[in-house]
């Protein structure tokens, strides 16, 4: 998830021009312990998108009909519409990760600028 949160955080930090925008909810129980992680995400990469636990914890939103078995979601919205859903295994090698992280990227990319 951190590489994901990072290269998400970069993306939107070279397209501000596009005034993109991108956030990383955890869905999981607001504790302790997911706090110390998401502040530990954020401090080590630097980040300055928000980085936030959903406020009904591991189900996520209703409307979104999330996957309660694929363990990362990411989803590419243009105002408040979802326009692509990637599934994402949470154990995936090194490669398969990084064509995962580029292929949302280049989906967001082909958003328009508002």
């Amino acid at each position: 998830m951190a590489g994901l949160a990072k290269a998400v955080d970069k993306f939107v930090a070279d397209n501000k021009e596009k005034r993109m925008a991108g956030l990383v909810v955890l869905l999981d129980a607001k504790n302790d312990a997911n706090v110390a992680k998401l502040t530990e995400i954020a401090d080590k990469g630097g980040l300055a998108i928000p980085l936030t636990i959903a406020g009904d914890g591991a189900k996520g939103p209703g409307g979104y009909k999330l996957n309660a078995e694929v363990p990362i979601t990411v989803l590419v919205s243009r105002k408040n519409k979802v326009e692509a859903n990637f599934a994402l295994a949470a154990k995936a090698d090194e490669e398969a990760q990084k064509k995962e992280v580029a292929d949302i990227l280049a989906v967001a990319a082909k958003m328009p600028a508002e």
